[in-house]
């Protein structure tokens, strides 16, 4: 089958996803030198050289793309009498021949003043700009129509123009369009070596030196003609003529350059076997009786450097099990599609138990109800988002009880209920939840509280209250097991989030379980963003131990886990100058 990475690979070179910015839709890769290939960490960014960069609108053409960049560039290197010619890549050696040809014609072609607009296709590459794309038929090389597509944003000094070949208008302008594109994220890009190399000097190919790809690509012999555009249909390399019906093409452009005194030889570069990754061909037209060729563009950029993006990467296997898992939770279908719940054929205890979504230490030896007397005061809105900040200096005066109580209720407790039929009602919370199910449980160990005991306690948000889970637990004890030890030591409190996933995952299956997550996040917001208007810090912190913390709390850490973590303390008072 074909491949069109390996046959990338198999020429000595790499290839990278480039990251575009989201208006536009479309795949880019960069053809980098081997050493460049893994995706790893480099917190010291060094440049990634872009040898070449392909845009297309799926992976599979750019990187067809590159196999005939990486062609070009070994044959350059060589410096033989095929170092500038055309190459063409494709899954059959008739296609590739096909693009060889055209890319060879587009090399030649030279504008006259004389155009036809044409219309462009439907190529949601650029989406919303400021700006036009233009395409036209600039008249024909050798015969074969060629046709321009220029891309104008408003916004832009100067326009990106490419221009092809092809005996298709709709192909043709489609290839066009492309590589008009790829002429702007070239650009767009912008990164490049203070030592680009200069016009007119050679690009340096990464791979070793050897001349033949067919050689580079699987050890074996030198480049073989391909006997496809002769007048006979076949050649000299003893590969088998290929079937009428697939020369259709082939035998067009034939005959359009013999009538415009042209002709054609185009040179396998690829192994002739039949497990090669893709057929590579090379293609050199030259005048018939009369005339002299005409010189052909310089294409590939140099001194392109690929985005610094690239330097914070991960291989792969290291997030390998959470992109199943976001597979996995996908929602494929309409919402419909999720099991569809209906209260009304719900038993009267089943719709009860949905207003059950709480733990309850209710024998407890020890319960504290947070109900404070006022209002709290608070501080605005918009300043309190300013002033926001997850490493602001803690100071050493304990949390008031008063305060904690109303940052609980005011992120947590009750605010509400909603009918859920036959005169049931099921509470609501300041906080907002997938179906109303409250997956997170809130656990507080409290440390420096006044009128409260130092201990584990469990936030009862039906009752508004704190019970004791476990008297015995102190923050000095789980310091070590978080990222943040000296700062865990100063807090005042420590909020404990529990996802609790057969509360929710009834419900919504794998999909329930980004719906856990989600709700533990809200959650955690709520308390950061009230901690902050009382005036206290808080500090949110996912450096934990889970296993650790699992059994501190004493959940499973399966159906119930420890999923985030908050620090609370009163703010360090500021002196006056």
């Amino acid at each position: 089958m074909a491949d069109p990475l390996r046959c990338v690979t198999e020429q000595g070179y790499a290839v990278r996803t480039v990251p575009l910015p989201l208006f536009v839709r479309a795949y880019a890769a960069a053809l980098v030198p081997p050493a460049s290939a893994r995706e790893v960490l480099d917190l010291r960014a060094t440049p990634i050289p872009m040898l070449d960069v392909a845009v297309a609108a799926d992976r599979r053409t750019a990187l067809w793309q590159l196999a005939e960049r990486a062609a070009a560039l070994r044959l350059r290197r060589a410096a033989g009498p095929l170092s500038r010619c055309a190459v063409g890549a494709a899954p059959t050696r008739e296609e590739a021949v096909c693009r060889a040809v055209y890319g060879e014609l587009a090399r030649r072609h030279r504008p006259t003043g004389q155009s036809r607009k044409v219309s462009c296709p439907p190529v949601p590459a650029l989406r919303e700009v400021a700006g036009r794309l233009d395409c036209h038929r600039t008249g024909d090389v050798a015969g074969v129509p060629a046709f321009t597509a220029v891309v104008r944003l408003e916004r832009a000094a100067q326009p990106w123009t490419a221009t092809v070949c092809d005996l298709s208008e709709e192909r043709g302008v489609e290839r066009a369009v492309w590589a008009a594109l790829r002429a702007f994220v070239i650009d767009s890009l912008g990164g490049r070596d203070d030592a680009a190399a200069l016009p007119g000097r050679p690009v340096r190919a990464a791979a070793p030196g050897a001349v033949s790809l067919a050689g580079a690509m699987a050890g074996r012999g030198p480049a073989q003609a391909v006997g496809v555009l002769p007048d006979d249909g076949a050649g000299d390399s003893g590969l088998a003529p290929s079937p009428p019906d697939e020369l259709g093409e082939l035998a067009e452009i034939r005959a359009r350059l013999r009538r415009s005194g042209y002709r054609a030889t185009a040179t396998l570069l690829s192994p002739a076997a039949t497990d090669t990754p893709g057929h590579v061909v090379g293609c050199r037209i030259v005048p018939g009786d009369s005339g002299v060729a005409a010189p052909v563009h310089e294409d590939p950029p140099p001194g392109l450097r690929a985005p610094v993006q690239l330097s914070l990467a991960y291989e792969r296997d290291q997030v390998r099990i959470s992109r199943v898992f976001h597979e996995n939770s996908k929602m494929r279908t309409v919402p419909g599609g999720l099991p569809l719940v209906d209260l009304a054929q719900m038993a009267p205890r089943a719709r009860r138990l949905l207003g059950l979504a709480y733990r309850d230490f209710g024998h407890t030896r020890r319960q504290y109800p947070l109900r404070p007397a006022g209002d709290p005061e608070l501080l605005p809105l918009d300043i309190c988002v300013r002033r926001r900040r997850s490493w602001a200096p803690m100071g050493s005066r304990p949390l008031d009880r008063d305060q904690l109580a109303h940052l609980l209720s005011l992120s947590y407790a009750v605010t509400g209920s909603a009918d859920a039929r036959e005169g049931l009602r099921l509470p609501l919370r300041a906080t907002p939840s997938a179906g109303g199910l409250y997956s997170s449980d809130l656990f507080l160990l409290a440390e420096n509280v006044t009128g409260i005991e130092r201990g584990l306690y469990y936030f009862h948000p039906g009752k508004c209250a704190l019970q004791l889970v476990d008297g015995s637990r102190t923050l000095a004890e789980v310091a070590e097991y978080t990222g943040y030890r000296d700062r865990v030591a100063g807090a005042a409190a420590l909020v404990i989030y529990v996802g609790a996933f057969r509360r929710n995952q009834w419900k919504y299956r794998e999909r329930g379980y980004r719906t856990v997550l989600l709700d533990c996040g809200h959650l955690a917001q709520s308390v950061v963003t009230n901690a902050t208007a009382l005036g206290l810090v808080a500090h949110p912190m996912i450096a934990f131990i889970d296993d650790y913390f699992n059994d501190f709390v004493g959940v499973d850490g399966s159906d119930d886990a420890v999923l985030y973590l908050t620090l609370l303390g009163t703010r360090k008072e500021e002196r006056n100058a």
